[in-house]
């Protein structure tokens, strides 16, 4: 019988993560009948690649990594097979709903309704509004897992393109918390009852950051607050939108993952955590090589982790769900306000074809800006 662990060497210091080991995956498999995704590139699937072309595969492995995504192995664990939203939305009418959820995630998607790929493409407020349109016409099952993973994005694209600020630095954690709240909490207005919602490595520590370094030396040390404000705010948001709602939310603190695994590499089987497996990788997919060992590798590309480092997050956010009682902040300071499943609803919910149409424009977003491809986003 297969049983879950991090990692098989994992010393995890107390408190750093919360693994419940030695339980059996069948028992959490059974829990879920359906697996819906919402977010960017960390769970995009393929709906990039579908559209676009994009990232060059390989060695790409039609997503920004050398092979699966954490969501992927983590559907294999519950046995579920979500269908592509790319795959489904063009049927949708003629062959209906895959059964076992679909993964609306879209590589470039902010917080908010921008995508910073194309304006052609969706960002994570227009994902909801896109299930919003069909959870009327094919009722939410009850017993599905609904995932959530955004924010990188919006960070990243504030340093690397401050003009494209709109709401200044400091305020940022807190509208793109707000975003991922009330986007928690319009899923539970159709229907989710239970939810993993991610929160955000250290951003500071991505390849990335010291990129931006060489334009700006504070590049990493603002990534570094604002990945820490942003898990601040999101713990206390959404432990406010658990006291008013009866939906299960849990977790997945990604900030103790990758803590854990810079602080002892070797546990988890990693050599590097703070390189690109693709050698001096540049933005626009442009790069010298591709290293030997890229299991070793924590970071596939400047931003995205390798197939391995996926694993471990997967692994993570079994031993998150296999939790008997999810963790629970009491909050403080914080009102829910606005954030409760009867008063926050996908808003300007444009018509179905409408939505449809956003995910098909499959030959303009092969136009993708510039800027976008310069960055290489997540």
């Amino acid at each position: 019988m297969k049983y879950l662990c991090l990692s098989a060497a994992a010393k995890c210091t107390a408190g750093a993560i919360a693994l419940i080991s030695l339980l059996p995956l069948q028992a959490l498999a059974k829990d879920y009948t359906a697996l819906n995704i919402f977010g960017d590139s960390l769970v995009d699937a393929g709906n990039l690649f579908n559209l676009t072309g994009q990232p060059p595969s390989p060695p790409y492995a039609k997503k920004l990594s050398n092979g699966a995504v954490w969501v992927e192995p983590l559907a294999d664990e519950l046995g579920l097979k979500p269908t592509l939203s790319t795959e489904v939305l063009p049927n949708l009418f003629s062959s209906g709903l895959p059964t076992e959820g679909i993964n609306f995630a879209l590589t470039g998607s902010l917080s908010s309704d921008i995508n910073v790929g194309s304006p052609l493409l969706p960002g994570l407020r227009q994902q909801i509004e896109t299930f919003g349109v069909i959870a009327p016409i094919f009722p939410t099952d009850s017993e599905a897992l609904f995932v959530l993973l955004a924010g990188g994005n919006d960070y990243n694209q504030a340093l690397f393109a401050p003009d494209s600020l709109t709401t200044p630095l400091e305020n940022l954690p807190s509208q793109v918390t707000d975003n991922l709240t009330a986007a928690t909490a319009a899923l539970i207005g159709l229907g989710a009852k239970n939810l993993l919602v991610a929160n955000l490595p250290d951003l500071g520590s991505q390849p990335f950051a010291s990129q931006l370094n060489q334009f700006d030396p504070r590049s990493s040390t603002l990534l570094t607050a604002l990945s820490a404000e942003h898990n601040l705010l999101l713990d206390q948001k959404l432990s406010a939108l658990s006291a008013t709602s009866p939906a299960k939310i849990t977790q997945l603190k990604l900030n103790e993952l990758f803590g854990a695994i810079a602080t002892d590499p070797a546990s988890f089987g990693f050599t590097n955590t703070t390189d690109s497996c693709l050698t001096n990788f540049q933005p626009g997919f442009v790069f010298e090589g591709i290293c030997d060992n890229p299991d070793e590798f924590v970071f596939w590309d400047n931003v995205h982790p390798t197939a391995a480092a996926h694993s471990e997050i997967a692994q993570f956010a079994i031993a998150a769900l296999h939790q008997e009682s999810p963790q629970s902040v009491t909050p403080q300071s914080v009102t829910p306000q606005s954030v409760t499943p009867q008063s926050v609803t996908p808003q300007s919910v444009p018509e179905p074809a409408g939505v449809i149409g956003l995910l098909l424009f499959g030959g303009a977003a092969l136009t993708v800006s510039k800027r976008a491809k310069q960055l290489a986003v997540s």
